[in-house]
């Protein structure tokens, strides 16, 4: 029902982490603005932004160290809020040894988002082209290129090739009509699929595979059928409500495009 009220769209953790805190922030200077108490105040400011995350990783779950990273900061963000709001009823100054711990706090979220940033985005092409080695003049990869089984390492820099490949092709891939999915009901997939110039691509295959985590027998593949140019779509109808992986396989001649993402099935 609130999938229908809201519409979410896939944010990064740097967002989701920064944007929880500045929310949290303005929250409890508000609530503290209405009359309650400092404690609450802090409560609530640490609660909700937690609560609003929750909801969001229903749609886009990132996994659960990234929960456990966004409920720990929160925590501690909604800590700072209560001291520093108690000591400005106080109308006391704090002391440097607690600043200093606050600060170094404060320097290792930062530090770390930035990380986090590098891991999935990797450097920016100019600041990698002038201060990383490449002797060999080769294409940098900086970015995190996803998860490789353990008995695939051989795979490794194959993937890394077709990662680099599918960056170069730049295809625009627009699925609608998984927000629409219901349980044992007939929906329509539609696929837009443009190329680097905004020009639809004609005569691709694309092949969608949805894995249900819950139990693999739902498992199903579905083939798309190109309805006009650069248009393509496919009926779809799930056994049950709950978290789905999917994984889009789009090939023409020699160009490959794939994507994993996870949805939700809402069954009300």
């Amino acid at each position: 029902m609130l999938s229908h009220l809201f519409a979410i769209s896939e944010l990064s953790m740097t967002e989701t982490l920064f944007g929880g805190v500045l929310f949290s922030a303005v929250m409890f200077f508000v609530v503290r603005r209405l009359g309650l108490s400092n404690f609450w105040a802090g409560i609530l400011s640490g609660i909700f932004p937690f609560v609003a995350y929750l909801y969001y990783s229903t749609k886009f779950w990132a996994g659960g160290d990234v929960l456990a990273i966004h409920f720990a900061v929160y925590l501690a963000n909604a800590g700072l809020l209560i001291v520093f709001g108690g000591m400005q009823v106080k109308k006391e100054k704090m002391h440097w040894a607690p600043r200093l711990i606050v600060m170094f706090f404060i320097g290792l979220v930062v530090l770390n988002a930035v990380f986090l940033s590098l891991s999935t985005r990797g450097l920016p092409d100019s600041f990698a082209k002038s201060w990383l080695p490449n002797p060999g003049n080769a294409t940098l990869h900086t970015g995190f290129p996803g998860v490789i089984p353990h008995d695939k390492n051989k795979s490794y820099e194959p993937h890394l090739q077709q990662v680099d490949e599918q960056k170069n092709l730049a295809w625009k891939v627009k699925i609608v009509g998984f927000k629409e999915l219901k349980p044992k009901h007939a929906s329509q997939l539609n696929i837009e699929l443009l190329d680097k110039d905004s020009k639809p691509v004609t005569g691709a295959k694309i092949s969608l595979s949805l894995w249900r985590m819950a139990n693999s027998r739902d498992d199903q593949t579905l083939d798309f059928v190109e309805s006009a140019p650069g248009q393509y779509q496919v009926n779809c109808e799930l056994p049950a409500e709950g978290r789905w992986l999917t994984h889009l396989q789009i090939s023409r001649g020699n160009d490959q495009y794939t994507s994993k993402q996870s949805i939700f099935v809402d069954g009300d």
